[in-house]
């Protein structure tokens, strides 16, 4: 069993709540690294926010161009 499989089988083994619970984690998280590191992240805004648009246009690019399974 591959990587991807494994990971296909936990995510259908969650609920809509357990996914719930765990993007309010990731931003609780979120939150607490970034009141650490916010002088660096200040420092290098630029290079976040290239990154961001690098990222985004990839997936959009992605997303857009899907063929239907």
């Amino acid at each position: 069993m591959g990587l991807i499989q494994w990971a296909e089988q936990r995510t259908r083994a969650l609920s809509l709540w357990d996914i719930g619970v765990l993007k309010i984690y990731c931003v609780l998280f979120g939150m607490i690294v970034g009141a650490y590191v916010s002088s660096f992240v200040r420092q290098q805004v630029w290079w976040f926010v290239g990154a961001v648009l690098l990222l985004g246009l990839g997936v959009g690019f992605r997303w857009f161009t899907a063929e239907a399974r």
